[in-house]
């Protein structure tokens, strides 16, 4: 009887000095309106030249890019654990690409990854992306596989289009995040703002918390706040620190009810962009 050596990720088919290796990974801040700080960190891959990761991974051959994504994992929780959010409560959002390569090696990797920086994997929430772009069989297939293993799950870039009903139909995610293209000119815009109103009657119906993401404008953040909305990601990275001194809150805000997050209570937008990634370790408040 023939047996096959079970799949795995490698890094063969990409030179390891190849540049579009050299990633630099900054983290977004998820905060819940009211809090005094992040309950959640994205980590966010760029290229050395600036360019963005979904960028560098469209210009690799597909056998290619199973390495890249090993790369980001491993420097996205390398990167987490220099900034001691291995030891603080909030939990670190890993994006991870379905069609990078199989799911099973791929989580392997995430969790390997994991040990060897400290971070315990309850702590960890993989991102799909439910854009239209994406694979949907690729993402179901993702998405069961995280189910299995017992993580939690986000759906970014949700927008209600029919990949991301169809992975809101099949799985319960801990998160959804509306798309930045669905939230800016919300309030300006009677479409998007029905296309909202049911991704958050959905998302409460199923108990599942939504974040809205790229909230540029106090119009923007008004209309979401009156769907309901408590959590944003914040678009620009902020450098994480553990031991922020409190401030008195500046007004009474409405606390949020999810059982997972209802002890985070701060505004909605309570970070400065980050400094350099070598600067000395410091969330910036607003």
């Amino acid at each position: 009887m023939t047996h096959t050596a079970p799949a795995t990720l490698s890094t063969a088919t990409l030179n390891r000095t190849d540049s579009r290796l050299d990633l630099t990974i900054g983290f977004h801040p998820m905060v819940a309106k009211g809090a005094d700080r992040p309950f959640a960190w994205q980590a966010v891959a760029t290229g050395a030249d600036g360019r963005s990761f979904a960028a560098i991974s469209a210009s690799l051959l597909p056998e290619q890019r199973p390495a890249l994504e090993a790369r980001r994992i491993t420097l996205a929780l390398e990167r987490a654990a220099a900034l001691g959010l291995g030891r603080d409560e909030a939990l670190i959002a890993i994006p991870l690409g379905a069609a990078a390569g199989l799911a099973e090696p791929l989580l392997s990797h995430l969790f390997r990854a994991a040990l060897a920086s400290g971070i315990a994997t309850d702590r960890l929430v993989v991102e799909i992306n439910a854009d239209e772009r994406g694979d949907v069989d690729h993402a179901m297939a993702l998405a069961e596989a995280c189910t299995r293993r017992g993580l939690s799950l986000t759906l970014d870039a949700f927008a209600a289009g029919p990949v991301a009903l169809k992975l809101l139909a099949r799985f319960t995610p801990r998160f959804v995040k509306l798309d930045a293209s669905l939230v800016r000119g919300i309030d300006a815009s009677a479409s998007r703002r029905l296309m909202a109103e049911g991704v958050m009657r959905l998302a409460r119906n199923m108990g599942v918390t939504v974040i809205a993401r790229g909230v540029e404008r106090r119009g923007e953040h008004d209309v979401l706040h009156a769907m309901g909305v408590r959590h944003y990601q914040i678009e620009t990275a902020a450098i994480p620190q553990p031991d922020l001194p409190r401030r008195e809150a500046r007004s009474t805000l409405t606390q949020p009810t999810h059982r997972r997050l209802a002890h985070h209570n701060r505004s909605a937008f309570p970070l400065r962009a980050a400094r350099p990634a070598d600067a000395p370790l410091a969330m910036q408040v607003a």
